[in-house]
């Protein structure tokens, strides 16, 4: 009788045991998978079309990664998502234009968000606070300088049968900074640094697509952004830039392996021509990059 009671004793143990270590391990692998920490490996090139002497910029760079969304989770309500990205980039060709341009470049963006209100019976819709930062030192080609800064809100949502398509609708006011340094609309045209530089104040407005193959893994990104800037700017003058980009991220092996596709457009517009060319720079690119 006592060795049936030490049998299941010792049975109820080893199933106590056997469960605890099995959480553990699910624990740990899902502290693994939802590590924010990554860095990536990028490769593009870059142009503006519209100019003849535009040159074909090649080159690659490394960044360092901090995501807390990382690629395929949803937002949730009351949490504080950060999402941060800083690249360094060398080109092989800079600006045939600008003589004295250095190949190095590098980029900063930092993206905020909190959940605070949800509503929606049958589909759920989470509102939020939204706060990003973007500056780019020398990274596209005409542009020596630029910063953007963002405060406002976002919807979000997602569509979900056996695939997931995520929606995103971000409004805020910004402030945007521009700084170009080219060598021809000086010489050639007679503009003076005051006159390429913009700074003041806007609306920016996004809206992002998201759809993913819940098979494979494989998501599509389609987003389109517009900076309209028209408030401290100087007498007469505005500056508005549309950013249209496409993009596959593809799972190697594991969510903690992606290989990113990207093709993007940017244009800008101002009150007047500063460059004899329409100010479009296209740009692709292909990234690995690795979470930790």
């Amino acid at each position: 009788m006592k060795h049936t009671h030490l049998l299941a004793a010792l049975a109820i143990t080893a199933t106590i045991t056997t469960a605890l270590f099995t959480t553990k391990l699910a624990q740990a692998s899902e502290e693994t998978t939802k590590n924010p920490y990554a860095v990536s490996i990028l490769a593009g090139l870059e142009s503006y079309p519209d100019s003849e002497s535009s040159s074909m910029s090649r080159g690659g760079g490394v960044s360092f990664i901090w995501d807390d969304l990382r690629y395929n989770n949803t937002y949730q309500l009351d949490t504080n998502y950060f999402r941060v990205r800083g690249a360094y980039y060398y080109e092989r060709d800079s600006e045939k234009y600008d003589e004295d341009r250095f190949r190095n470049s590098a980029d900063l963006k930092f993206n905020y968000q909190r959940p605070f209100a949800s509503f929606g019976d049958e589909q759920e819709y989470l509102l939020s606070f939204h706060g990003r930062y973007e500056g780019h030192y020398n990274s596209q080609q005409l542009e020596e300088f630029e910063q953007l800064a963002v405060a406002g809100l976002t919807l979000n949502t997602r569509f979900s049968d056996v695939n997931h398509y995520d929606l995103g609708l971000t409004l805020g006011l910004a402030y945007s900074e521009e700084e170009k340094d080219d060598d021809w609309p000086r010489e050639e045209m007679g503009h003076g640094e005051d006159v390429l530089n913009r700074a003041g104040f806007g609306y920016f407005f996004e809206w992002s697509n998201a759809y993913t193959f819940s098979h494979s893994g494989v998501q599509l990104i389609a987003k389109f952004s517009r900076y309209d800037g028209n408030w401290s700017y100087d007498a007469g003058q505005y500056y508005k830039v549309d950013r249209l980009t496409f993009g596959a991220i593809i799972p190697l092996a594991d969510e903690n392996n992606l290989l990113h596709f990207t093709s993007q457009y940017i244009s800008r517009d101002y009150e007047l021509d500063l460059l004899g060319f329409e100010d479009t720079l296209y740009r692709v690119a292909v990234e690995y990059v690795h979470y930790f």
